[in-house]
């Protein structure tokens, strides 16, 4: 009987093809690993950034006491303020305050930009979409305006909404 030190070619064959199906099993696990990370990165992105953009709309609009408004297309309105109220703490009495020129917010979708008061808003390397627009309901005792921002990336779109109700 005669023993072989060593391998034989079939052997040594089969142990390659077997390295090399596990090691593509492992490439396309790291793979599918690292695109899913990108994928909730960018995520993560855009709901931060949409989510300030957002935010940044609703909290100039609270600033305003709103006395008029102009709807101009579903891509652009402008807030007037007249006049506000404000609590005089030294008085204890509500005072009337005028504005002269008027208090304007204006905000504009144009050339997948957005533009509040004529300064374009950071998308945090996102585009607007073509859908984005702002929709304007009037009602009896108020009007609602809907604007619906729509960040794009390569792959991925994000909608974001906010409703406006506006009494005048």
């Amino acid at each position: 009987m005669r023993h072989h030190k060593g391998v034989t070619l079939v052997e040594l064959l089969g142990a390659i093809v077997i390295f090399s199906i596990a090691s593509s099993i492992i490439a396309l696990t790291v793979s599918f690993i690292i695109n899913a990370n990108k994928e909730i990165i960018e995520n993560g992105q855009a709901n931060a950034t949409g989510t300030l953009i957002i935010r940044q709309i609703e909290n100039k609009v609270s600033d305003l006491y709103i006395t008029d408004y102009d709807y101009l297309s579903d891509q652009e309105f402008t807030l007037y303020s007249d006049f506000e109220y404000v609590y005089n703490n030294e008085l204890g009495d509500i005072e009337l305050i005028n504005h002269d020129p008027r208090l304007e917010l204006n905000i504009l979708i144009e050339n997948q930009q957005l533009f509040i008061n004529n300064e374009s808003v950071n998308l945090s390397g996102f585009t607007l979409h073509g859908t984005s627009r702002i929709e304007m309901i009037e009602g009896v005792a108020s009007t609602q305006f809907i604007i619906t921002i729509v960040l794009a990336s390569e792959k991925n779109i994000y909608t974001f909404k906010t409703n406006l109700e506006v009494f005048i």
